[in-house]
């Protein structure tokens, strides 16, 4: 044995103390330290840890050491961060001697320090850093001690921590709950086919004749409406209304007859042709289209003198005296030029056929919401939607389907603002929001548009007043968002650190 490591050996055996057992059964190792952990985090490569030890002077006599040693530990591994030794008065002569006469192999230690009896306590600000290796992840952190210096520790440890803080892959994403709102169902579907005929009639006539001009075509598409509501079984028609238009030439008395007879005559043209009895009709005529004229005089800009024409149009004039102002105008080449380019499309008959709709089992819908949508309710179609799995290519049609058909319903556009935030298409959730109304769950929808694009405090607000009125998910999405808030902190306290 050389004299160096024969040194070694007399200063372990001459500074012996009492045993680790004893000292855990004595309780002196939670009488002499107090630990606290103010953070356990890993950064990058690297485990850092920072606590407060507080060691009890009184409790290292003067032939005496202490070493603590946070530990980090996790099945049969462990990792060990840099030791705080404490020495007595006697002892640490000894340990200062040996050292200096290099009969004593140093080992690094985060502080070494003779204990001052001065002071009834000794408060260490630890900061430490080990390697960081992945089996750490699920570890804890105690404080272990020697109380002789021969590498044996106090089975009673004190736990330091038993979380450690780590940088998540991700930022975590919130998980919404969609409020939708079940339609209100119809006492009766009312439905309507409309269309628009341009029949031509012979000057100052009202007879229709069929295979004059474009008459046969603009015939057939009314016939081909009327035989679309007539032939479907789920449909039963309720009255036909016809509206007949005439442009501005010729007097206004005479227009009046003309538009009101052509009008008569589209009727009893198409009581010809269907087994309809008078009083299915309404009718209506418009003896000058002024509204239209102007319409389409703001739409033409090669309307000669067009803000003259205009002007025209919206004065208080009688329509015989505006259409002899017309006629005057640059010579009457405004006048040439609207009753060539616009006049003829003023004279028109409209038509609306009005039926109502039976009602339809789901499985019915299921069918005939691929060919005829618009016979379904709003709440038939939120049946057949239920029908197929939430979220699902078949429920997510049905919603778009039905924001189609009911493009201004409030209820259609919530609901298919929430298909649109459930496929993270947010642009067309926010355009049907806009026409979702003002009901708690069009503010709960727009609370979880906001919590998903990360304003927390806009969407607290309104999630807030939806769970105050009831809405059910408004609560979980409060919350997603504390979770959210959480998270964020989290990744914060790591950039401070950077």
């Amino acid at each position: 044995m050389n004299k160096k490591m024969k040194n070694i050996y007399i200063l372990a055996a001459a500074l012996v103390v009492l045993s680790p057992a004893a000292m855990a059964q004595n309780g002196v190792l939670s009488n002499a330290v107090k630990v606290v952990c103010n953070d356990a985090v890993q950064r990058g490569d690297s485990l850092y840890l920072d606590a407060v030890i507080t060691l009890n002077n009184s409790s290292v006599k003067t032939c005496k050491s202490l070493e603590l040693t946070p530990v980090v530990e996790v099945g049969d591994k462990k990792e060990g961060f840099l030791s705080v030794l404490r020495n007595g008065r006697i002892r640490h002569k000894v340990y200062s001697r040996e050292i200096k006469l290099n009969n004593l192999v140093e080992i690094p230690h985060y502080s070494v320090a003779k204990v001052n009896k001065d002071q009834t306590e000794e408060v260490i600000r630890y900061q430490a850093a080990i390697g960081w290796e992945d089996w750490m992840k699920d570890a804890k952190i105690s404080l272990a001690a020697d109380l002789c210096g021969c590498g044996q520790e106090d089975a009673n440890k004190l736990l330091v921590t038993d979380h450690i803080r780590r940088r998540p892959d991700a930022r975590y994403e919130v998980q919404p709950t969609l409020a939708y709102i079940t339609p209100v169902a119809e006492t009766e579907k009312h439905r309507a086919e409309v269309g628009t005929a341009y029949l031509d009639f012979q000057v100052g006539k009202s007879q229709i004749l069929p295979d004059f001009r474009n008459n046969a075509a603009e015939l057939d598409k009314i016939n081909s409406t009327i035989r679309s509501v007539t032939s479907d079984k789920n449909i039963t028609p309720k009255g036909i209304m016809l509206k007949g238009y005439a442009s501005p030439e010729g007097s206004y008395a005479s227009n009046d007859r003309l538009s009101d007879n052509r009008v008569k005559a589209l009727r009893d043209y198409i009581r010809s042709k269907n087994d309809f009895p008078q009083s299915f009709f309404t009718l209506e005529n418009e003896p000058e289209d002024w509204a239209g004229f102007k319409a389409q005089v703001v739409a033409d800009s090669e309307v000669p003198a067009r803000d003259e024409v205009l002007g025209i149009i919206d004065s208080d004039l009688q329509p015989d005296q505006k259409e002899a102002k017309l006629r005057a105008l640059k010579g009457g080449s405004a006048f040439s030029y609207v009753l060539k380019n616009i006049f003829p499309s003023l004279r028109r008959s409209e038509y609306r056929i009005d039926y109502t709709v039976r009602e339809f089992t789901v499985e019915e819908g299921r069918e005939i919401i691929k060919t005829r949508p618009q016979q379904l309710s709003l709440s038939e179609m939120f049946a057949v939607a239920n029908s197929y799995e939430t979220g699902s290519k078949e429920y997510n049609n049905v919603f778009e389907i039905a924001v189609r058909m009911y493009s201004s319903d409030p209820v259609a556009n919530l609901n298919a603002a929430n298909i649109s935030i459930g496929k993270g298409d947010y642009a067309a959730a926010k355009n049907y929001l806009s026409k979702a109304g003002d009901s708690a769950e069009a503010i709960h929808a727009r609370g979880v548009l906001k919590l998903i694009e990360g304003d927390l405090d806009g969407a607290e607000v309104l999630l807030k007043k939806a769970n105050d009125a009831g809405v059910i998910g408004a609560a979980n999405n409060l919350r997603e968002l504390q979770k959210k808030r959480d998270d964020n902190a989290l990744f914060d306290s790591f950039n401070a650190h950077n």
